[in-house]
């Protein structure tokens, strides 16, 4: 149950379902870190004595509750939505980092460093599958889907989140999902790409 649950492979569940997240929302897996280290909820991170104890702080917590329903709201108004993609990105890579960082907060300073190097690449990863498959539906749709797709993110991150955090395990498999995603969007371009090219001929 400790290889599951209070491991090193367990964190690295943790962080990397987690960061997935944060390249959808930046501000909620923030703040459920704070919320659940504060009220030793789940046993799920251990950050005393760490610079990410922080995170703990009351005002902070309710300083990132606010920024995440701000990105909530915002992300369902048009035009606004895509000022805030643009705008957000580094914001959702930083907090990538972080979140994978307190996932390993209590091991060697160079399994966390890696950690959070790799939290901010699957952060950016996650925002630019985003990036690619919001416009699609935007130009498809002019636009009318997507406050749905909006609360389907929003869905994702609050259940993704929770399930990571009850068994942390998963965060590997939804990094897998992620790995894959990828790979068909890239396949699905290269696809529309070479038929553009095949017409020009």
């Amino acid at each position: 149950m400790d290889l599951l649950f209070d491991s090193l492979l367990a964190g690295l569940g943790l962080g990397a379902g987690l960061s997935t997240m944060s390249g959808l929302r930046a501000f909620l897996p923030l703040a459920f870190v704070g919320l659940i280290s504060r009220y030793e909820a789940l046993g799920a991170f251990d950050l005393t004595g760490t610079r990410f104890a922080v995170l703990e702080n009351p005002w902070l917590i309710a300083f990132l509750v606010f920024l995440a329903l701000a990105e909530i709201v915002g992300d369902k108004i048009p035009v606004l939505d895509s000022a805030l993609d643009l705008i957000a990105w580094p914001v959702r890579i930083a907090a990538g980092a972080i979140v994978f960082g307190a996932a390993l907060a209590q091991e060697s300073p160079g399994v966390l460093a890696a950690g959070m190097v790799g939290g901010g690449a699957i952060a950016a990863t996650s925002n630019a599958v985003k990036s690619l498959i919001r416009p699609g539906a935007t130009v498809t749709t002019g636009g009318t889907l997507n406050p749905f797709i909006s609360f389907f993110e929003d869905l994702t991150v609050v259940m993704g989140s929770a399930v990571v955090l009850l068994l942390p395990i998963i965060g590997l498999f939804i990094l897998a999902f992620l790995i894959f995603l990828v790979y068909r969007v890239r396949k699905i371009k290269r696809r529309k790409y070479k038929g553009l090219r095949i017409l020009k001929e």
